[in-house]
């Protein structure tokens, strides 16, 4: 009798141990999806932006807020930017001319009628009041010009602002 208590003990002390390790790595799983947001730049951040989105900042515009999210072997990023003078240039300084011009926002609908709500750069500047929205294809290693960026510019005073948003 005595060792079936022994092994009753061990039997359940093990059963424990592998729940309470199933519960840490779960919770350790689950924080390591959730989305980092950056509003203080320093060089680590300008070479999270140069690196995964391709935008060199050199003065032609600010960086406010930087969303990255990691989950499932994918990345998304999403970047507000402020004191854009002229979105053509910043383009051209940007990606060299490979990017387009989206001439039918509408082509970017939802079903539903609506717009995707991560296209907007805050409450007040709405995507469907963008002054001008571009595209911009990326190679991510495996499948050529499958994924892109949907960068939406909003006049805001004498300048403009830029959402830029990681599609895929």
């Amino acid at each position: 009798m005595n060792k079936e208590k022994v092994k009753n003990k061990v039997v359940n002390g093990c059963l424990i141990a592998i729940i309470g390790w199933s519960l840490f790595f779960a919770v350790m799983v689950a924080i390591s999806v959730l989305p980092k947001i950056h509003t203080s730049f320093g060089d680590k951040e300008i070479e999270i932006i140069r690196k995964h989105m391709g935008i060199t900042i050199d003065g032609n515009s600010t960086p406010v807020k930087l969303k990255e999210t990691h989950g499932g072997g994918d990345s998304f990023y999403e970047l507000w930017l402020e004191d854009i003078d002229d979105p053509e240039k910043f383009m051209e300084n940007c990606y060299d001319g490979s990017y387009a011009v989206i001439e039918d926002k509408s082509d970017l609908q939802e079903f539903g009628g609506g717009f995707p709500y991560e296209y907007n750069y805050d409450d007040r500047l709405l995507f469907e009041d963008s002054y001008i929205v571009y595209t911009r294809a990326y190679n991510n290693g495996s499948k050529p010009s499958r994924y892109y960026y949907i960068i939406a510019f909003y006049k805001d005073g004498d300048s403009f602002k830029a959402k830029v948003v990681d599609e895929d």
